[in-house]
C-alpha cells in the first residue's frame, strides 16, 4: 500500500526530531510513504529520503496562498510516476491529510481528479465555541471542515469529544489518541543530583506550561491569574516557542510580573521540566487532545486545565480514582480567570491535595497509555481500512458527488446562490410586469418585490438553513419581512453616508452597502428566524 500524506509539520526536516522518527515508524507498516509538507521557498527545505521507503517533499511555495496548489501539483506528479510503473496503481494508493482544513482541501481535489480513497485526520476540536470565535480564518475553516469530512472515506480523531462533535459528518470514524512520546522514555525514575535530566527550580512553587506560544493557547489568562495571586513564592515556567512569544514577554513586563514568569523557549528534552514542576496548567481555548497534559500526568503532576481536549473526558474533577475522590484535574472555562486563580491557590497551599491529585492523574494516564500498545500498527490499519469498500466512479459521477456534498456542506454557498436567485427573480418579474403585461413600473416594482420576498423566504428557510418544519411559519415570514425592510433601510443609510459624506462613487457605494446588508441578513436569518435551538 502506497500512502501520500499531506501535512504541515516541518520538523520532519530536522535530523533528530521526534516527528521524523515517528514517520519512519509509520513507514514500516506501508510499502511506501510519501509526505508532502506545506512550506515556504525562503525556508530552504529540500526533498529527501527518511528511510528506505519514506520520502518527504516540501511545497517550497512562494506564499501561503499557494500551499494548496503546490501540494496538489506534487501529488499529481507522484501519481503520474506511479501510473507509468503500474497501470493498476489506483488500487494501491490512499491519500491521507493531517487536518480537514487546508491539507484536507488538497486531499479532496486529489480524490476528485484521480479517484483515490481519502483519509482525513482531526487533531483540533473545531466545533468548540472558542475555535470559531477566535478568528475569521477559523470561521472559514469550520465550514471547510464539514465539506472535507463528508467527502472523506474515513476519519481519524484523537478524542471522543471530537468524535461526538462530527458524527453527523462521517460514518467511518476511528478514535486514536496521539502517542505521548516523552511518557514512553526511560527517564521516569528519580535520577541522582547533577543528572543531565535535572534543571533548577525557579520558584518555591512552580507551575509549568508546555505549549506553542500562539493565541489559541490563551496564555494571557494564566498570566492574569498569576498577577491576581501576587505571591512571591509562586511562579510560572513557560516551555515552548511561537509567534506570540514577544507579545507575551511584553505583557509580562507591562503587568509587573517579570519576577514570577520565566520563558525557557523550545526544549527537545522535556523530562527535566516535568520533574521539576509542582503542577501543570493549560488554558487552551481549544484543543484536540493535549499531549503535554498526558505527559505531565505521567510525571504525577496535579493538573489545572481548560475545558478542552481530553479534559473532562480522561481527566476529571471529583471523580473517584482507586478510591481517591479528589479527581485527577481541576477544570475551568478557558476564559474564567477567577477559576484558574482559585485552583492555583488550592494546589499551591495544600501539599497533600497536590500529592493525591498527582497520584490520581498518573493512574489515569498510565491506564490510558496502556491502550496505546501497538499504536503504530493501529494507526496504519486505520489508514488501510480507508480503501475497504471504496467504490470507483467515472469523472462525471465524481463531479456530481463533489458538487452535491459541497452544496450540502457550505451554508454561505447556498446563501449566496439562493440570494442571487431571488434577486434575479425580482428583476425578471419587474421586466415581465412592466414591459410585457404593461403594468405601471411603480406597481410592478411592488408586485415583483412581494413575489421575490416569498421566493426568498422559501429558499432561505428550506434550502439555505434546511428548516423543514412548518409550525410557526407565519411568524417566521413576518420576521423575515421585517428583516427585508430593515435591509432596505440599512442599504439606504449606508449609500447616503458613502456618497454624500465620503464622496464615494454611487455604484461602489451600492456594492459596499450590499455587502453589509448581506452579512446583516445572514446573521438575523441564522440566529433569530430559522434558529430552532
Amino acid at each position: 500500500m502506497k500512502i501520500i500524506s499531506i501535512g504541515t509539520d516541518r520538523k520532519i526536516f530536522e535530523e533528530n526530531s521526534a516527528v521524523k522518527k515517528r514517520q519512519i515508524e509509520y513507514g514500516k507498516y506501508f510499502d511506501e510513504l510519501y509526505i508532502i509538507v506545506f512550506s515556504l521557498k525562503n525556508q530552504n527545505l529540500k526533498s529527501y529520503k527518511l528511510s528506505n521507503n519514506v520520502w518527504a517533499y516540501p511545497t517550497n511555495s512562494k506564499n501561503k496562498l499557494l500551499y494548496i496548489w503546490d501540494a496538489f501539483k506534487i501529488s499529481k506528479n507522484l501519481i503520474s510516476i506511479f501510473s507509468k510503473k503500474n497501470k493498476n496503481f489506483k488500487n494501491n494508493i490512499i491519500i491521507s491529510t493531517q487536518d480537514p482544513f487546508e491539507t484536507g482541501l488538497v486531499g479532496t481535489f486529489v480524490k476528485l481528479f484521480f479517484d483515490l480513497p481519502l483519509y482525513t485526520q482531526v487533531h483540533t476540536d473545531f466545533r468548540h465555541k472558542y475555535f470559531v470565535e477566535s478568528s475569521v480564518l477559523n470561521k472559514i475553516r469550520f465550514m471547510m471542515a464539514e465539506f472535507v469530512l463528508k467527502y472523506s472515506n474515513r476519519v481519524r480523531v484523537v478524542s471522543e469529544r471530537i468524535k461526538n462533535g462530527i458524527e453527523s459528518f462521517s460514518k467511518n470514524i476511528d478514535v486514536l489518541p496521539i502517542r505521548a512520546e516523552v511518557s514512553q522514555r526511560e527517564p521516569f525514575k528519580n535520577f541522582p543530583k547533577g543528572s543531565t535530566w535535572e534543571v533548577e527550580k525557579p520558584f518555591s512553587f512552580t507551575l509549568i506550561m508546555v505549549c506553542r506560544l500562539e493565541k489559541e493557547k490563551n496564555i494571557e489568562t494564566v498570566l492574569k491569574a498569576i498577577k491576581k495571586l501576587d505571591n512571591k513564592n509562586l511562579g510560572l515556567c513557560i516551555v515552548g516557542d511561537g509567534g506570540e512569544r514577544k507579545n507575551l514577554e511584553n505583557m509580562v513586563q507591562n503587568m509587573g510580573i517579570l519576577d514570577k514568569v520565566i520563558f525557557v523557549g523550545w526544549q527537545d528534552d522535556l523530562v527535566p521540566y516535568y520533574k521539576m514542576a509542582d503542577a501543570f496548567i493549560s488554558s487552551s481555548l481549544y484543543e484536540g487532545y493535549g499531549v503535554s497534559t498526558m505527559e505531565a500526568a505521567s510525571f504525577e503532576k496535579p493538573l489545572i486545565l481548560s475545558d478542552t481536549g481530553i479534559a473532562g473526558e480522561i481527566f476529571k474533577e471529583n471523580a473517584s480514582v482507586d478510591g481517591n475522590n479528589y479527581g485527577s484535574a481541576f477544570i475551568c472555562d478557558a476564559k474564567d480567570i477567577n477559576c484558574f486563580t482559585q485552583n492555583i491557590l488550592k494546589i499551591s497551599e495544600d501539599e497533600a491535595l497536590r500529592q493525591r491529585m498527582g497520584q490520581s492523574a498518573k493512574i489515569v494516564a498510565d491506564n490510558y497509555l496502556n491502550l496505546q500498545n501497538n499504536y503504530f500498527e493501529k494507526y496504519a490499519n486505520s489508514i488501510k481500512n480507508t480503501a475497504t469498500n471504496f467504490k470507483k466512479r467515472n469523472f462525471i459521477l465524481r463531479i456530481i458527488k463533489f458538487k452535491k456534498i459541497l452544496w450540502n456542506s457550505i451554508i454561505l454557498l447556498r446563501y449566496f446562490i439562493c440570494g442571487l436567485t431571488a434577486a434575479t427573480f425580482n428583476i425578471g418579474l419587474l421586466y415581465v410586469f412592466t414591459d410585457i403585461v404593461g403594468i405601471w413600473y411603480l406597481y410592478s416594482s411592488i408586485l415583483a418585490f412581494l413575489a421575490a420576498l416569498i421566493v426568498s423566504f422559501i429558499l432561505q428557510k428550506f434550502v439555505v438553513f434546511k428548516d423543514l418544519k412548518t409550525d410557526g411559519i407565519h411568524k417566521q415570514f413576518s420576521k423575515f419581512s421585517i428583516v427585508a425592510v430593515l435591509g432596505v433601510i440599512t442599504n439606504t443609510v449606508i449609500i447616503f453616508i458613502c456618497v454624500d459624506v465620503f464622496g464615494i462613487w454611487y455604484i461602489f457605494s451600492q456594492i459596499i452597502a450590499g455587502f453589509f446588508v448581506m452579512i446583516q441578513n445572514f446573521i438575523l436569518y441564522k440566529f433569530f428566524i430559522f434558529n430552532r435551538k
